[in-house]
Protein backbone atom coordinates (compact mmCIF):
# COMPACT_ATOMS: atom_id res chain seq x y z
CA UNK A 1 0.00 0.00 0.00
CA UNK A 2 1.28 3.43 -1.19
CA UNK A 3 2.58 6.02 2.11
CA UNK A 4 -0.79 8.43 0.85
CA UNK A 5 -3.25 5.49 1.12
CA UNK A 6 -2.08 4.81 4.61
CA UNK A 7 -2.24 7.96 5.64
CA UNK A 8 -5.51 8.30 3.95
CA UNK A 9 -6.54 5.20 6.18
CA UNK A 10 -5.13 6.80 9.55
CA UNK A 11 -6.69 10.06 9.03
CA UNK A 12 -10.33 7.85 8.19
CA UNK A 13 -9.40 6.24 11.07
CA UNK A 14 -9.08 8.74 13.29
CA UNK A 15 -12.36 11.31 11.89
CA UNK A 16 -14.28 11.83 14.97
CA UNK A 17 -11.93 11.09 17.37
CA UNK A 18 -9.38 13.29 16.49
CA UNK A 19 -9.99 15.22 20.03
CA UNK A 20 -8.97 11.71 21.98
CA UNK A 21 -5.71 11.44 19.74
CA UNK A 22 -4.66 14.74 21.10
CA UNK A 23 -5.53 14.11 24.32
CA UNK A 24 -3.41 11.32 24.37
CA UNK A 25 -0.43 13.18 23.01
CA UNK A 26 -0.91 16.15 25.70
CA UNK A 27 -0.93 13.19 28.38
CA UNK A 28 2.03 12.44 27.43
CA UNK A 29 3.63 15.55 27.07
CA UNK A 30 2.74 16.96 30.10
CA UNK A 31 4.35 13.62 32.22
CA UNK A 32 7.61 14.79 29.88
CA UNK A 33 7.25 18.38 31.03
CA UNK A 34 6.38 17.47 34.87
CA UNK A 35 9.37 14.97 34.97
CA UNK A 36 11.64 17.89 32.96
CA UNK A 37 10.73 20.37 35.63
CA UNK A 38 11.68 18.34 38.56
CA UNK A 39 14.87 17.48 37.24
CA UNK A 40 15.74 21.51 36.07
CA UNK A 41 14.95 22.06 40.03
CA UNK A 42 18.26 20.51 40.37
CA UNK A 43 21.84 20.79 39.51
CA UNK A 44 22.69 19.43 36.06
CA UNK A 45 25.17 16.52 37.04
CA UNK A 46 24.27 15.86 40.85
CA UNK A 47 23.34 12.60 41.96
CA UNK A 48 19.73 13.69 42.23
CA UNK A 49 19.59 14.83 38.88
CA UNK A 50 21.06 11.42 37.27
CA UNK A 51 18.79 9.25 39.32
CA UNK A 52 15.72 11.28 37.91
CA UNK A 53 17.42 10.66 34.66
CA UNK A 54 17.79 7.63 35.03
CA UNK A 55 14.56 7.18 36.41
CA UNK A 56 13.03 8.61 33.50
CA UNK A 57 15.02 6.24 31.02
CA UNK A 58 13.53 3.46 33.03
CA UNK A 59 10.23 4.28 32.53
CA UNK A 60 10.38 5.48 29.15
CA UNK A 61 10.55 1.93 27.54
CA UNK A 62 6.61 0.74 29.22
CA UNK A 63 5.67 4.29 28.48
CA UNK A 64 6.49 3.98 24.90
CA UNK A 65 4.78 0.48 24.53
CA UNK A 66 1.68 2.17 26.17
CA UNK A 67 1.73 4.68 24.27
CA UNK A 68 1.84 2.33 20.77
CA UNK A 69 -1.03 0.61 22.82
CA UNK A 70 -3.16 3.72 23.09
CA UNK A 71 -3.42 4.10 19.39
CA UNK A 72 -3.64 1.05 18.15
CA UNK A 73 -6.85 1.31 20.46
CA UNK A 74 -7.96 4.54 18.98
CA UNK A 75 -7.41 2.67 15.42
CA UNK A 76 -9.53 -0.14 16.14
CA UNK A 77 -12.33 1.84 18.25
CA UNK A 78 -11.49 0.12 21.45
CA UNK A 79 -12.13 2.15 24.69
CA UNK A 80 -9.24 4.06 25.74
CA UNK A 81 -8.31 7.40 27.91
CA UNK A 82 -5.77 9.83 27.63
CA UNK A 83 -3.77 8.60 30.76
CA UNK A 84 -4.34 4.65 29.60
CA UNK A 85 -0.67 4.36 28.20
CA UNK A 86 0.28 4.58 31.61
CA UNK A 87 -1.46 1.46 32.55
CA UNK A 88 -1.09 -0.16 29.51
CA UNK A 89 2.62 0.47 29.56
CA UNK A 90 3.60 -0.58 33.51
CA UNK A 91 1.01 -3.55 33.04
CA UNK A 92 3.52 -5.06 30.92
CA UNK A 93 6.62 -3.83 32.06
CA UNK A 94 8.86 -6.75 31.68
CA UNK A 95 7.90 -7.47 28.49
CA UNK A 96 7.87 -3.99 27.06
CA UNK A 97 12.15 -3.76 28.46
CA UNK A 98 11.86 -7.78 27.04
CA UNK A 99 11.41 -6.12 23.78
CA UNK A 100 13.72 -3.59 24.23
CA UNK A 101 16.61 -5.72 25.21
CA UNK A 102 16.44 -8.07 22.45
CA UNK A 103 16.15 -5.33 19.73
CA UNK A 104 19.19 -3.75 21.19
CA UNK A 105 20.88 -7.55 20.77
CA UNK A 106 19.95 -7.23 17.41
CA UNK A 107 21.01 -4.12 16.97
CA UNK A 108 24.52 -4.67 18.90
CA UNK A 109 26.58 -5.42 15.88
CA UNK A 110 25.47 -2.44 13.82
CA UNK A 111 25.93 -0.30 16.31
CA UNK A 112 29.84 -1.68 17.35
CA UNK A 113 30.35 -0.61 13.79
CA UNK A 114 29.54 2.62 13.92
CA UNK A 115 31.43 3.11 16.92
CA UNK A 116 34.42 1.14 15.00
CA UNK A 117 34.01 4.00 11.96
CA UNK A 118 33.36 6.82 14.09
CA UNK A 119 37.62 5.61 15.85
CA UNK A 120 38.41 5.24 12.19
CA UNK A 121 37.20 8.73 11.01
CA UNK A 122 38.93 10.21 14.02
CA UNK A 123 42.51 8.44 13.29
CA UNK A 124 42.19 9.40 9.90
CA UNK A 125 41.15 13.00 10.21
CA UNK A 126 44.12 13.54 12.59
CA UNK A 127 46.74 11.65 10.34
CA UNK A 128 45.81 13.48 7.34
CA UNK A 129 45.86 17.12 9.36
CA UNK A 130 49.11 15.61 11.04
CA UNK A 131 50.10 15.01 7.31
CA UNK A 132 49.60 18.82 6.22
CA UNK A 133 48.81 17.33 2.73
CA UNK A 134 45.63 19.04 1.65
CA UNK A 135 44.90 16.63 -1.28
CA UNK A 136 45.45 14.04 1.08
CA UNK A 137 42.90 15.84 3.55
CA UNK A 138 40.10 15.78 1.21
CA UNK A 139 40.39 12.23 0.28
CA UNK A 140 40.35 10.97 4.21
CA UNK A 141 38.07 13.41 4.32
CA UNK A 142 35.17 11.84 1.45
CA UNK A 143 35.66 8.24 3.15
CA UNK A 144 35.26 9.05 6.44
CA UNK A 145 31.85 10.62 5.83
CA UNK A 146 30.84 8.26 3.29
CA UNK A 147 31.69 5.66 5.76
CA UNK A 148 29.48 7.09 8.45
CA UNK A 149 26.87 7.41 5.77
CA UNK A 150 26.75 4.11 5.00
CA UNK A 151 26.77 2.92 8.84
CA UNK A 152 23.79 5.32 9.47
CA UNK A 153 22.21 3.90 6.85
CA UNK A 154 22.99 0.03 7.82
CA UNK A 155 21.55 0.90 11.69
CA UNK A 156 18.54 2.29 9.95
CA UNK A 157 18.13 -0.08 7.72
CA UNK A 158 18.39 -2.98 10.43
CA UNK A 159 16.13 -1.21 13.04
CA UNK A 160 13.02 -0.84 10.76
CA UNK A 161 13.02 -4.73 10.90
CA UNK A 162 12.02 -4.22 14.55
CA UNK A 163 9.25 -1.13 13.63
CA UNK A 164 6.36 -3.30 15.12
CA UNK A 165 8.14 -5.83 17.84
CA UNK A 166 5.46 -3.78 20.74
CA UNK A 167 2.68 -4.02 18.19
CA UNK A 168 3.13 -7.58 18.06
CA UNK A 169 3.56 -7.82 22.19
CA UNK A 170 0.38 -6.40 22.69
CA UNK A 171 -1.10 -8.52 19.74
CA UNK A 172 0.41 -11.37 20.77
CA UNK A 173 1.09 -11.67 24.41
CA UNK A 174 1.22 -15.26 24.52
CA UNK A 175 4.74 -15.02 22.35
CA UNK A 176 7.70 -14.49 24.60
CA UNK A 177 9.67 -10.75 24.19
CA UNK A 178 12.56 -12.42 21.47
CA UNK A 179 9.44 -14.28 19.50
CA UNK A 180 7.95 -10.88 19.39
CA UNK A 181 11.48 -9.33 18.16
CA UNK A 182 12.01 -12.63 15.71
CA UNK A 183 8.66 -11.74 14.63
CA UNK A 184 8.50 -8.84 13.60
CA UNK A 185 12.19 -9.00 11.97
CA UNK A 186 10.26 -11.84 9.84
CA UNK A 187 7.69 -9.39 8.67
CA UNK A 188 9.40 -6.68 8.03
CA UNK A 189 11.51 -8.12 5.88
CA UNK A 190 10.58 -6.72 2.25
CA UNK A 191 8.10 -4.13 3.92
CA UNK A 192 11.51 -1.52 6.05
CA UNK A 193 11.30 0.58 2.38
CA UNK A 194 7.45 1.13 2.79
CA UNK A 195 7.97 2.35 6.21
CA UNK A 196 10.73 4.09 5.48
CA UNK A 197 8.86 5.91 2.76
CA UNK A 198 5.92 6.02 4.85
CA UNK A 199 7.73 8.05 8.10
CA UNK A 200 9.54 10.03 5.06
CA UNK A 201 6.06 11.69 3.39
CA UNK A 202 5.68 12.99 6.73
CA UNK A 203 8.26 15.77 6.58
CA UNK A 204 5.63 18.36 5.11
CA UNK A 205 3.53 17.98 7.71
CA UNK A 206 6.58 18.22 10.79
CA UNK A 207 7.26 21.58 9.14
CA UNK A 208 3.79 23.01 9.47
CA UNK A 209 3.87 21.85 12.85
CA UNK A 210 7.40 23.92 13.22
CA UNK A 211 5.80 26.73 11.90
CA UNK A 212 2.78 26.36 13.96
CA UNK A 213 5.03 27.22 17.18
CA UNK A 214 4.80 23.50 18.06
CA UNK A 215 1.01 23.35 18.25
CA UNK A 216 0.15 21.42 15.15
CA UNK A 217 2.48 18.75 16.74
CA UNK A 218 -0.32 17.80 18.92
CA UNK A 219 -2.62 16.50 15.49
CA UNK A 220 0.87 15.27 13.73
CA UNK A 221 1.94 13.19 17.17
CA UNK A 222 -1.54 10.81 16.32
CA UNK A 223 -1.73 11.09 12.58
CA UNK A 224 1.62 9.65 12.56
CA UNK A 225 0.96 6.98 15.11
CA UNK A 226 -2.41 5.54 13.90
CA UNK A 227 -0.82 5.72 10.34
CA UNK A 228 2.12 3.59 11.75
CA UNK A 229 -0.90 0.56 13.13
CA UNK A 230 -2.41 1.29 9.77
CA UNK A 231 1.00 0.10 8.23
CA UNK A 232 1.33 -3.10 11.00
CA UNK A 233 -2.56 -3.93 10.65
CA UNK A 234 -1.64 -4.04 6.61
CA UNK A 235 1.04 -6.45 7.28
CA UNK A 236 -1.02 -8.91 9.65
CA UNK A 237 -4.00 -8.83 6.84
CA UNK A 238 -1.27 -9.78 4.57
CA UNK A 239 0.58 -12.36 6.18
CA UNK A 240 -2.51 -13.84 7.48
CA UNK A 241 -4.18 -13.71 3.64
CA UNK A 242 -0.91 -15.63 2.83
CA UNK A 243 -1.58 -17.93 5.76
CA UNK A 244 -4.95 -18.78 4.46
Amino acid sequence: MPASEIRKNARESLTGKWGKGVCITLAYLLISFVIGLIQGLFKEGSITYLIIELAYLVISIPITFGLIISFMKLKRNEEVSAFDFLKDGFSRFNKSWGIWFHTFLKLLLPIICLILVIIIMAFLLSASIISGNSGLNKILAIVSVALYIVSIVYIVSRALLYAIAYNIGYDKPELSSKECVLKSEELMKGNRGNLFLLELSFIGWALLACLSLGIGVLWLFPYVQVALVCFYDKIINRDTSAEN
